[in-house]
């Protein structure tokens, strides 16, 4: 390794991981009672898994009304942020809405940066999968040992959603405000009612 910059797959092992809230200040999923379920930080014990990794059963919903990902302020006082969002939304496609391209472009995402702002993206799940376990970090995090913090399990930093709820359907929302603009690349750590474990990795241009 040089500088902590790996050089090949035998360096991954050696690398800590990195911390999500570098990047996020609050992440959400919506569940299949409509609830908002805020994501938990912590140091995760169920992030790294010696399985057979699946397919994530999910993907970005088409553009249609009620599912076209935008950016909005909550603070409606706030108007030179507002006035900055509705920009956005009329000259940003944030997710593809184009079901001819190669499947590995369709995770490239475009989200605005700034604590005044709030990203929403949506997914669909396929078929009749749901899930109640789903963890949020940096993608990269998966090939490294995790962190040894007074035990023999390696721990990675995650958000966590609330396992009391299930995931899944159509047009499951995810928001989430960011710190700072950069490329990203993330994802979804997801165990599923097939048993299936699964990382939906996103790639996110924050801007």
């Amino acid at each position: 390794m040089n500088n902590s910059a790996p050089q090949s797959w035998y360096d991954f092992p050696a690398m800590q991981p990195m911390d999500p809230r570098s990047i996020v200040q609050v992440i959400q999923l919506t569940d299949n009672a409509a609830a908002v379920q805020t994501g938990q930080f912590q140091y995760s014990g169920t992030w790294l898994q010696t399985v057979t990794w699946g397919n994530p059963p999910i993907a970005t919903s088409p553009f249609v009304p009620g599912t076209i990902p935008i950016v909005s302020v909550p603070n409606v006082n706030d108007y030179e942020s507002q006035n900055i969002a509705i920009a956005w939304n009329a000259s940003h496609a944030m997710t593809v809405n184009n079901n001819k391209l190669p499947v590995c472009v369709n995770n490239i995402m475009f989200l605005k940066a700034g604590t005044a702002f709030v990203n929403t993206l949506f997914f669909d799940w396929t078929g009749i999968i749901t899930a109640t376990d789903i963890q949020f970090s940096f993608r990269d995090n998966s090939v490294t040992s995790g962190m040894f913090m007074n035990g023999a399990t390696g721990l990675v930093p995650v958000f966590t959603f609330p396992s009391t709820s299930t995931y899944g359907a159509f047009a499951m929302k995810l928001q989430v405000t960011l710190l700072q603009p950069g490329r990203y690349t993330v994802g979804l750590r997801i165990h599923d009612s097939a048993g299936t474990w699964s990382l939906y990795e996103m790639q996110w241009i924050v801007l």
